[in-house]
């Protein structure tokens, strides 16, 4: 038992130094200021680069996204997407 601590201990000094372990991530203004919207894909527009989702309140929702994402997607998968405040 003294061994399995001991080990454990090594392990997590370890991953200490190896930046493995960190402390938990202070949001900043820019990230506070992102609204999760989570909901159910609509439709999907490659050509613009754009999802519409449907939260589960009824409203819909379009977001921006990368070739890489859309390729991943499909109509009736359920996910969740931030929203950026409009710039000004």
């Amino acid at each position: 038992m003294k061994r399995n601590l001991t080990l454990a201990a090594l392990a997590m000094t370890a991953a200490l130094g190896l930046g493995l372990v960190t402390a938990p991530h202070a949001a900043t203004a820019a990230e506070e200021a992102y609204e999760v919207v989570a909901g159910q894909v609509t439709n999907i527009d490659p050509t613009r680069h754009r999802v519409t989702v449907r939260s589960s309140d009824g409203q819909t929702h379009e977001f921006e996204a990368s070739d890489e994402t859309l390729k991943d997607l499909k109509v009736g998968d359920r996910i969740e997407a931030k929203r950026r405040p409009a710039p000004d």
